[in-house]
Order: structure tokens, then sequence, then C-alpha cells
């Protein structure tokens, strides 16, 4: 698109689509008004102004149209045709080109305010501008030339980095602006390429155009749809408050420009009406009373008198005087003139000072207070002055004076501390303010919602909150009176930071803080259990629990842990078989029972006090008390040790179970001996024979000493005698005895010898 018009041309145009998309050429404001004869063509509100004062005739009722609040065109040239450059710097903003201060733009302030801008650059790191390129003017085919008025837009290309064109502030409701991309087969728009046009108002931004180039050469992405021609843009910013038009364009290519033209703002506003539309110093209102053309300066009312009231409204001489009312100054002959006379047409009236239509003469309250004269001169008020009122102070229609309770409280006012005040009658404090609406009756710097709250009295200076930590909460109300981060609920001492915990209740705490003062003393016991709590921390014990203490077996005060004999028993646990148990400390049979407990300590079947008096070891198992006859009773003790039935005393072979007696005294026990009285005849020879075998002196007789006794000697012969016939046994006399003997030595000397 090809752009030839003037700026302002084009700028009257875009205010056309702007208003009113579907006028008549001919009609720019659409209100059916021809715009050659609508003295507003651009505003529907309005169409003639007659006396050309810039104040519409007439306006339509409630209506509004859009203006132009600002705009730029950027139609004036750089001074010196300057060129800006930039030494190239990653890290500073550097302004190339401001206007505030140039003429650079023409001004047309019919239409809006000019409005100025400023452009500044973010290098991206480069060489920055030094290679020629530039932010400049240019002719809207592209072509950087000589500049040309009337025919430039705004241009921004190849700046190596980022660059910013920002306008001044401005507030409006819309805005519209063109923006040309430069095309060409020499240029090509790549993903780091990118145009932003943003309007940032004080409450939000909106964004109207965001673009971005292609991966490669081929399309130019985002940008494609703008180049090689003009497009509009527009926006509405109402909503937006104060704020700036931003175009922030990041390019690389000397080839890559963009351009921006023709930027409006546009804003709502409202005509003041003419009230004097042929400007001929009477009012519309007047001359239409008046009878002459309002929209005519040279057909205004006739005034004979030049007061102001034309001749056609000025009739009756109403006291006769000769004198029209209009030009008399006392119609009424009553000796005020009419601009004094209230009444200017009633003699018996002159004033009325309360404007109520009714003279003062007849007026029983002259100025309208509502209080009649009478009332008033009782009262002392002036009974001509609105301003001047009886006080009633509780509007009970009894003025003060007469009024024993000026303020209607109850209170009489002798008593009343605020006689004039309803809302009060008590100051506690004396401090002026009267209790109720006093914040802090009893002065005491803590108001008495406060007080309230805190559970004091508010009505005793001496009675007052607590505010031990000084956190501006009372100790009532605050959950933590000593600020030291423990809800007093679960802190022992609330109204100490030093401490909190108070695990046994002693009134000692656990733990006093570092370098806190206090008149406290922490407690080395703190489940109070009689137990230090290093000693327990040592010993494995829950020094807060006071059921968990340290074992102590034996009760020394030392806990088993660090106890050398647990039991106490004087025996270290480490030689103590049971050093648990202070009354055993050895198990000398190992069958689990301390030798002190166990009645049999060397586990020989023999308890040690029977060993004692047996005359055995009772800590030795081999060494057991001699049993002969193995009845349970050691020989020591058992009365028949061979359990013959026969008394040791009383047994000649105590030892023998199988002997006791030896008649004969021949070392052979009876039961062995086969001559039991040693009389050379057998037992069984002499049972036969009819003798005594116990009696030596018994013996059977053999005459013949054959060996067979005569009572059974069948052969008794006389001669020698027979030689007797030894028993069939062969065994030896008294062998038994023997052996029980052998026996008996060989134990004696075995228990000697374990003994020693």
């Amino acid at each position: 698109m090809t752009r030839t018009a003037k700026p302002l041309t084009l700028l009257i145009a875009l205010l056309l689509l702007m208003t009113s998309p579907t006028v008549l050429a001919d009609d720019s404001d659409g209100d059916g008004v021809d715009d050659s004869i609508d003295d507003f063509p651009n505003n529907a509100c309005a169409d003639t102004d007659t006396d050309g004062d810039g104040l519409p005739d007439s306006v339509v009722s409630g209506c509004t149209s859009n203006v132009v609040v600002a705009y730029t065109s950027f139609e004036d040239p750089f001074t010196n045709g300057a060129k800006y450059y930039d030494t190239g710097n990653g890290t500073s903003n550097y302004y190339l080109w401001n206007n505030a201060n140039e003429p650079h733009v023409a001004h047309n302030q019919t239409n809006g305010s000019e409005i100025g801008f400023t452009t500044f650059y973010t290098s991206n790191g480069g060489v920055g501008l030094t290679d020629g390129d530039y932010f400049g003017t240019a002719n809207y085919t592209g072509t950087v030339g000589n500049y040309t008025e009337g025919t430039q837009g705004y241009q921004m290309g190849d700046v190596d980095g980022t660059a910013t064109l920002t306008l001044d502030d401005v507030t409006a409701d819309s805005m519209t602006f063109d923006v040309f991309v430069q095309g060409g087969s020499s240029n090509s728009y790549e993903d780091a390429d990118n145009l932003i046009i943003r309007f940032v108002g004080s409450s939000s931004t909106v964004e109207v155009l965001n673009i971005t180039g292609a991966t490669g050469s081929s399309n130019h992405g985002g940008f494609a749809p703008y180049m090689g021609v003009w497009t509009s843009f527009s926006s509405n910013i109402g909503s937006l408050g104060q704020g700036n038009l931003e175009i922030e364009l990041t390019s690389n290519s000397q080839t890559e420009s963009i351009y921006v033209d023709n930027v409006v703002f546009t804003g709502t506003s409202t005509l003041t009406e003419d009230l004097d539309d042929d400007n001929d110093g009477w009012s519309d209102v007047d001359e239409a009373d008046c009878g002459t053309d309002s929209l005519d300066g040279n057909d205004v009312p006739a005034d004979s008198d030049a007061n102001g009231i034309c001749d056609a409204l000025e009739g009756d001489d109403f006291d006769g005087d000769g004198i029209p009312n209009d030009s008399d100054p006392d119609d009424d002959n009553d000796g005020v003139d009419d601009e004094d006379d209230a009444f200017p047409l009633d003699s018996s009236e002159s004033a009325d000072a309360d404007g109520d239509g009714v003279g003062d003469n007849a007026d029983s309250d002259d100025d309208n207070d509502g209080y009649s004269d009478t009332t008033e001169a009782d009262c002392g008020s002036d009974p001509n002055d609105a301003g001047s009122t009886p006080v009633d102070s509780d509007g009970d229609d009894l003025c003060d004076d007469l009024d024993s309770d000026d303020d209607g409280d109850g209170i009489d006012d002798e008593d009343d501390e605020f006689p004039n005040d309803g809302t009060e009658s008590v100051d506690s404090d004396g401090d002026g303010i009267g209790d109720n609406a006093d914040t802090d009756d009893d002065n005491d710097g803590f108001s008495d919602s406060e007080e309230l709250d805190c559970a004091t009295d508010p009505m005793d200076e001496d009675s007052y909150p607590m505010d031990s930590d000084g956190d501006g909460v009372c100790d009532y109300l605050d959950l933590d009176g000593d600020n030291d981060g423990v809800n007093d609920g679960d802190d022992s001492f609330p109204d100490d930071p030093c401490a909190f915990t108070d695990t046994d209740g002693d009134g000692m705490p656990n733990k006093i803080e570092e370098d806190c003062q206090t008149t406290l003393v922490e407690d080395d016991d703190d489940d109070n259990d009689g137990w230090h709590d290093t000693i327990e921390i040592t010993c494995g014990s829950d020094h807060m629990d006071y059921q968990s203490t340290p074992t102590d077996l034996d009760g020394d005060g030392i806990c088993d842990v660090s106890d050398y004999d647990d039991d106490g028993d004087g025996f270290s646990d480490e030689d103590d078989v049971f050093p648990n148990d202070e009354k055993e400390w050895l198990d000398s049979d190992g069958d689990g029972q301390g030798d002190n407990a166990d009645t049999d300590d060397d586990g020989d079947g023999w308890p040690d006090q029977i060993e004692e008096v047996c005359e055995s070891e009772p800590l030795d198992s081999i060494s057991v008390p001699r049993d002969r006859d193995g009845d349970g009773m050691c020989d020591v003790q058992d009365p028949d040790d061979d359990g013959d039935g026969i008394a040791d005393e009383q047994d000649a072979f105590p030892n023998d179970a199988t002997e006791w007696g030896d008649y004969d005294n021949d070392g052979v026990g009876d039961n062995a001996d086969w001559d039991d009285d040693g009389d050379g005849w057998l037992d069984s020879d002499e049972n036969t024979c009819g003798t005594d075998p116990m009696d030596a002196q018994s013996m059977p007789v053999d005459v013949d000493e054959d060996g067979i006794c005569d009572s059974i000697d069948d052969n008794v012969q006389t001669g020698e005698p027979e030689e007797p016939e030894e028993p069939e046994d062969d065994s030896l006399p008294g062998f038994p005895a023997l052996l029980a003997a052998l026996a008996m030595l060989g134990a004696t000397i075995s228990i000697r010898h374990r003994r020693e």
C-alpha cells in the first residue's frame, strides 16, 4: 500500500473509521448532517455553532463521542540528518533518540496534542551498530533516502540486539497505528528475529502483536503476512490506565527493518451547550421570552430603561404613582425599595426573614427556625435570625435555659459532668472525655475493651493488663505469655522465657536457655526419680521418665552399668557366678543353684551338712560319706553299718552284713564258722549228735575217737580215733569277712589321700 496523502488527511480518515464505520462519505460523524454544513463534522453530538465560539448551539442529550487525545506521525526530519551509533555493550541501554526538546513533528492542536517518543537500544554483546546500521525515517517503499515531508514513517532496523520505541505517557480509550515490514529478496527473518508491539498500562498490559521469524530462510515465520504492505492495528486500552505504547524489535541483519506511522490515541468527549447562540448578550431563554431571534445577533430585545428586563416583560403600576412597576423602585410605596422589599406589592410587609412567604409582621416565627418569636425571646435567642435558636440540647422542645436536664440523659445538669451531651454524664479519669466515648475510662494507658478482654477493671487505674513478654498482647490473652515460643498451656514457666519444661513438676526447669537471666535453678533430676540426669543417660535409663530408673541391684547408688559388683556380695561381677544375686557367687557342681542355697554343693548326692558330719568333703564330688549297707546313712551316723540288724556295738563284725557273732572268738563269724564253739566238733555234727554247737563244754561222746559220735557211730571201737571227715565246701572259713576288712581299709586310705 503506497501512501501519498498528508498525515492530517490520514488522521482524519482514521478518526472517521473509528467513530462511524458505516457513514456516508459526506457525513463523517453520522449525525445526518453533511460535513459541508456541520460545524462539528467529527462529533455526532452537535452540528451547529452559530456564533462560531466553539460551543454548539445545542447538544444531543446524554451524547458523548470519540476525539483524538494524542497522536504522532513522525513528520519532522532529524536534526542535521544525524545517524545514531552504539559501540555495543551487552549490559547497558543506550538512548539513541529522544525528541522531547526538539520540534521534530508537525502539530495540529485542534485535534489533539502531539506526543513525544523515546528509543533505546540493548546490544546483544556484539559490535552493536558500528556497522552503519541506524534508526531513522525512510519513505514508504522501505528504501532509505532523503527525508521528504509527509511521506515518512519511523524506521527500526538491523539493531544487532533489541531496540525499543516508547511513546510518552497517555490515557485513552483506544489506539490505532500502521506497521510496515521491509520485504525483498535480500531479507530473511529467522527465529532469532522478533517484533513485539504492546501497550503497557498502569494496571495491566495488552499485547497487540508478537511475531517471530522462522528457522531457516524460506517462509519468514510470523513476519510474512506484514512484509511489503502497510497494516493498520487497533486496540481498546481504556481499562489499562495511563501507559505507553512500546514497539520492540530484535534483529541482526542490515536489510531487516520495520516502519511505524500514524499512531493515534482517542478518548470520549462531552460538549458544553452554548446558552447564547447568537452571542448578542441576551440568553436564548430571555430572547424567547422577549420574542426575538436567539440565532440572530442583530435581533435583540428592547430595554428602554436598560435594567436587563425587556420592555415586553415590564407591566402595571401597582401603587398608582405613575411609574410602571418594572420601572418603579418601590411598587407598593411602603418606603422600602422593591429590591429590598420581600413583598414589593404588599405595603404591610417588607421583610420575610425566614423566606417562608409570610411577612415578618404576620409571621409568628420570623426566622422560621421552629421556635416562636416569643419562645426565642424567653430563651435569649434572636427571633429574626434562623442561625440563632434556643439551645435545646436534648430536643425536648424545652430550651436549655428552662430545662433542668439539658441533654435529656436523665441526669440533672448539676450532677452531669457533661450537661450538654446526652451520651455522657461521667468522666471517671477526669480527662475531659466522657466514659461512654472514652476508650480508656481509668486513663491507665489500656483501652477499656483491652481491659475487658484481659479481665482487668477498666474503671480502676491500678488494675491493668500485664504483658510479661512485651509483645503487645496481654498475658490473659497471650497464648505465649513469656514469648519463648511455647504456648502457656505447654509451658511449665509461662512467665519466664528462660525455661519452659518441668517434667517432674518440682518447680525446677529441665533446662535453662543459654545466656538467659533468670532466678530459676536448672533441675539435675528432671523426672525426680532420685537419679541425676547425666547418670541416667550413662546408665541407659530415660531421665525424663520417673518410672524409668537405672538398675541398681545392690542399692549402693551405683547403677549396674557402672557397678563392678552389681549384687554387692563382695565378689566382682566377672568372678561372680551369680552377679545379680547377693546371696550367691559360687556353683561348685554347676547345677545352676548357688552353693549357699544348694544343700549338695558338689552334687554327689550327699547333703553338705551330712558330709561334714560324715567327715567327707562337701565341695568334692569324689569325696562321699562311707555307707557300707547303702541305707543312706553314713557309717559315722549309722548304728548298724552293715545293715544286718545288729547294732555295731553288739556286732562282732559291724562291717559284714553276713556276720555279727563270733562265739568262739576265732575271728570267723558264726555264720561262716563250721565250729562256732571251737570244741573241734562241727556244728552240724553236734546238732546230729545232740550236743550244743555253741557250747565248747558240750561235745559229742566219741569213745573210739573216730570222729563219729557214739550216738550215730555204728561201729564203736576202741583204739585210735578216725580222722574226722572235712566238709564238702572247699571255701575258706571267714573269707567274706576278710574281703570286707580289705574293702574298708582301701576306702579309708583313699579318703585320707584325697583330703591331703
